[in-house]
């Protein structure tokens, strides 16, 4: 058991390191895992976000995300008609708008902003 405790303490920092490090972006680009703001428009890696601070009414059961990409976990859905507010703008790699709904964004500078959640911009009306 000690010897499994000692090699997960050892390797699963070392095999997220790497991960980051395979992943880093272009140069121009915040690196992985960092988020810096420049001019009040926020870069984490290749995702763009400007502050937004608007309402937005969900036009169908919306799911939210942990990031923004259709592929991030969900972690709950916001109902038709609702009324949700907008701290972020973002749009990711593919180019898709998403918005970010928690304001968590960059209250968690520097790093990966881990309490964020993020909604489809299909899913406003």
């Amino acid at each position: 058991m000690k010897k499994t405790k000692t090699w997960t303490a050892i390797a699963l920092p070392l095999l997220v390191a790497s991960a980051v490090l395979t992943a880093a972006p272009s140069a121009g680009a915040a690196s992985a895992g960092t988020l810096a703001t420049s001019g009040g428009v926020s870069t984490q890696a290749t995702l763009t976000c400007k502050g937004y601070g608007k309402a937005g009414v969900t036009n169908a059961r919306t799911p939210v995300h942990t990031g923004p990409s259709g592929s991030a976990t969900v972690t709950g859905y916001i109902a038709a008609g609702r009324t949700t507010h907008l701290y972020y703008e973002c749009i990711n790699s593919a180019g898709n708008l998403w918005y970010e709904i928690t304001g968590y964004l960059d209250s968690d500078a520097p790093g990966t902003p881990n309490r964020a959640r993020f909604i489809y911009s299909g899913y406003l009306k």
